[in-house]
């Protein structure tokens, strides 16, 4: 089995449910991975550093990437003798995306850590979806705000060889089946009609 190749990214527009998705299918049993960026916003809160989106967002940014560095390394070392799939809430591509769009000039270390954590071949897109969006005490920004992340996230994908699977907006039990099916086919069906069902 090539490295990653059952290692799904779930991608996509902040808001868009794609944090809820995770949740179902780690529900199912499945193995998850979660959002790199959340994790580390609510350590440096707890720490009181100045490593935030808000305050020195290239230290936050280069902090998210080893995240995701280290998440992947995890599961790789966690799926040695499995071939069960592993959901990743973002990966490593997009964190270059941020990096470039925050006005730093990717370096190195940065196209390695993407040409070293690799994922399979087609990541799962949520669209910006209005009717769904919610602002909180994470979740600062607007919803247009959140809209114009999305293509420059999406594209960073494109651009290191993956394609896209757009997921189609609907309840989150039709999402797991529509994931499940692309991924497991029958039998990610029959798991996510457990899920609907239970």
């Amino acid at each position: 089995m090539l490295r990653g190749q059952n290692f799904h990214v779930i991608t996509g527009a902040s808001g868009a449910g794609k944090s809820t998705l995770i949740a179902a299918l780690r529900e199912l049993g499945f193995a998850v991975v979660e959002e790199a960026a959340l994790a580390v916003l609510r350590e440096q809160q707890v720490l009181g550093s100045d490593v935030l989106p808000w305050a020195d967002r290239p230290a936050f940014l280069e902090e998210v990437l080893a995240r995701n560095m280290r998440n992947h390394q995890a599961a790789v070392s966690a799926a040695a003798s499995s071939r069960a799939p592993v959901f990743f809430d973002r990966g490593v591509p997009e964190c270059l995306a941020w990096l470039e769009l925050s006005g730093v000039a990717l370096q190195a270390h940065h196209l390695a850590a993407q040409a070293g954590c690799r994922y399979a071949p087609t990541v799962f897109v949520a669209e910006p979806w209005p009717e769904i969006y919610v602002r909180d005490d994470e979740r600062q920004h607007s919803f247009e705000a959140a809209a114009r992340s999305y293509e420059p996230t999406v594209q960073a994908y494109v651009r290191a060889g993956y394609e896209t699977c757009i997921l189609p907006k609907v309840p989150v039990q039709e999402r797991v089946a529509f994931v499940l099916e692309r991924v497991m086919g029958r039998a990610g069906v029959v798991a996510a009609r457990g899920f609907t069902e239970g």
